[in-house]
């Protein structure tokens, strides 16, 4: 993986903070309609947050 900058760091789609390098950093990774799909986390909380608000 290549380090990245604040700048171009994605937000957590969880709670919007930027997600930087760091070892609670969290990627689930889907294919919907033949295109690859990055959903970022910076926590496995924020994760699971998104995972449970999505199950329903």
């Amino acid at each position: 993986m290549t380090d990245s900058t604040d700048e171009d760091a994605p937000d957590c789609r969880s709670c919007g903070d930027p997600v930087g390098p760091s070892s609670e950093q969290r990627v689930v990774t889907t294919v919907e309609d033949a295109a690859t799909v990055y959903r970022h986390f910076c926590s496995d909380d924020c994760r699971e947050q998104w995972e449970s608000s999505n199950s329903a």
